[in-house]
């Protein structure tokens, strides 16, 4: 569950919530690490259209790399798959170092790492993005997340909030806790927040109660396509007239050039 949330209301919601949770034990102090992740999709965006179109089977390519320069959060980076399959989110993933996690992209077998037959499974998958569907570097974000979980030890209740989310368009080779962003490269501004809340099964009525109280509304919401639409001329150029129109004149041109009635639907039979 995804909540686009202001600073007031974060405020409001750990005044009530900070009891109820502590750092995640992946986070370093003060439970906030820095998130670098490129994403891949090929010419005609079909990650973003897949998700505009609400297809029930869609899949998101990316490297994901956490990690801090101080080394309170050691330096990490994963080949993600993000599989949407009716209505169910589903992550595969594989740990590699950095380089040879890139070559991955490039349709290659990373060298010196030895990998179980799940992970090769995931490696095959990323090599038909690329290779068959052509998925390439489009997009680098980066974005501060505060991660907590419950107190409760019988819970698996996870919450993050992603703040100061920045995409760039170039300079596409990841590292951790990535700076080379500029104030111009935010997303979301005016202090806004991306929450998101992990659990399984139901929320808990006192949590769905906490969120109505601050004015918490929930909402879908993907980092990726909200930059694209900001940041990408490929697709700004998708939503011109002219791009629309040239794609009718094209089926037009498909269709004049096949009639069913320009050739005999069975040849002639001789003798």
């Amino acid at each position: 569950m995804k909540f686009a949330i202001s600073a007031a209301q974060r405020a409001a919601l750990m005044a009530q919530l900070g009891p109820h949770l502590r750092a995640d034990e992946n986070a370093g102090p003060g439970a906030r690490y820095p998130v670098v992740s490129l994403y891949y999709d090929n010419a005609e965006r079909d990650c973003y259209w897949e998700k505009a179109r609400g297809l029930p089977s869609r899949r998101k390519l990316r490297v994901r790399v956490y990690g801090t320069r101080d080394g309170a959060v050691p330096a990490v980076s994963f080949v993600e798959i993000k599989h949407k399959c009716e209505g169910r989110g589903v992550k595969r993933r594989v740990m590699l170092p950095l380089a040879p996690e890139l070559r991955v992209f490039h349709g290659f077998q990373p060298e010196g790492v030895s990998l179980a037959d799940a992970e090769r499974r995931i490696i095959a998958e990323v090599h038909d993005l690329v290779l068959r569907r052509n998925f390439k570097p489009v997009m680098l974000m980066r974005y501060d997340r505060t991660a907590y979980a419950a107190t409760d030890p019988e819970s698996d209740l996870r919450m993050t909030f992603d703040e100061e989310i920045r995409a760039r368009l170039d300079n596409l080779t990841p590292e951790p806790d990535d700076r080379r962003f500029g104030a111009g490269d935010e997303i979301h501004g005016g202090g806004s927040t991306v929450m998101e809340v992990k659990i399984t099964g139901c929320i808990p009525y006192w949590l769905s109660r906490t969120f109505a109280a601050a004015g918490c509304r929930m909402q879908g919401h993907s980092k990726y396509s909200s930059a694209l639409e900001q940041r990408d001329p490929v697709l700004r150029a998708m939503f011109s007239p002219g791009w629309r129109a040239g794609l009718a004149a094209v089926a037009v041109e498909k269709a004049a050039a096949f009639s069913p009635m320009s050739a005999p639907a069975f040849a002639p039979v001789g003798g």
